[in-house]
């Protein structure tokens, strides 16, 4: 009899003791997946704030003229003109943005070349004694993916870049043609530069952006700080002058610009 309450003692035991180590991995079990995702959480990557920004900057212009049009102008030359804008900064995925926005840019170019007044003979004899000056004023849609280059937030500073597309609407231009040998201004008007390859409208066309920042950030106001940015602006579609609009200066030519930027972030 000893024995076998010795024995039912033991068994009474281990039965208890399974019975714990079961209760305890069927607990850890349950707890366990609350537990992962609470020890990833991190704050930069989860309810980002939308950003708004405002920039302004100084354009520097590279024009080129290419194929046969080369062989009707001279002495090509860009002005430097300016821009600001307002951008709306959209977080997207765990640390990247999308930048929607609106800018307003002066640019322009001048060059010798032929003119010819309406009703004159188009015999062209190789001299180019006229000077041509053109400003333009666009207004341009940039939708651009901005991603840093290293951690962004919890740091004062970072470095970014941005690529993507921006829609250029020509909205104003002025040509002046100037003789060279007399100084008179022989014609001036407006509306004389279109696109070859046209977005909505003769004066809608596409660019390509790339761009590299740099930011410093406000720890105390998540949505604050500035920055600074130089960007380079590849026009898709070459533009169209056509002079007096008579159809007897058309020129193709390329502007490109280069922009060095300063924004305020709010």
């Amino acid at each position: 009899m000893p024995g076998r309450k010795i024995l039912g003692l033991i068994f009474l035991f281990n039965i208890l003791i399974s019975g714990q180590s079961f209760c305890q991995d069927q607990t850890y079990y349950l707890y366990h997946p609350d537990e992962v995702p609470l020890g990833h959480v991190f704050h930069e990557y989860h309810n980002r704030p939308w950003k708004t920004s405002i920039d302004a900057g100084i354009v520097f212009s590279f024009a080129s003229v290419p194929g046969i049009y080369a062989n009707y102008v001279s002495s090509v030359s860009a002005s430097t003109g300016y821009t600001f804008g307002i951008i709306e900064e959209i977080p997207v995925q765990r640390r990247s943005y999308i930048d929607i926005g609106v800018e307003i840019l002066q640019d322009g170019l001048s060059f010798n070349s032929y003119f010819f007044a309406p009703g004159a003979s188009f015999l062209y004899d190789g001299v180019e004694p006229y000077s041509h000056n053109i400003t333009m004023n666009e207004i341009q849609v940039p939708i651009l993916y901005k991603f840093p280059l290293g951690p962004l937030d919890r740091k004062y500073r970072s470095i970014y870049m941005t690529f993507g597309a921006k829609f250029r609407y020509i909205s104003y231009t002025n040509s002046a043609v100037t003789n060279d040998s007399s100084g008179y201004l022989i014609y001036e008007g407006q509306k004389d530069v279109t696109t070859l390859y046209k977005i909505f409208s003769p004066f809608g066309s596409s660019i390509f952006e790339v761009s590299l920042g740099y930011q410093r950030n406000n720890m105390k106001k998540i949505k604050r700080g500035w920055y600074m940015n130089l960007e380079y602006d590849y026009g898709l579609s070459p533009l169209i002058y056509a002079g007096n609009r008579a159809g007897s200066n058309d020129v193709v030519f390329r502007l490109n610009t280069l922009i060095f930027k300063i924004g305020k972030i709010f």
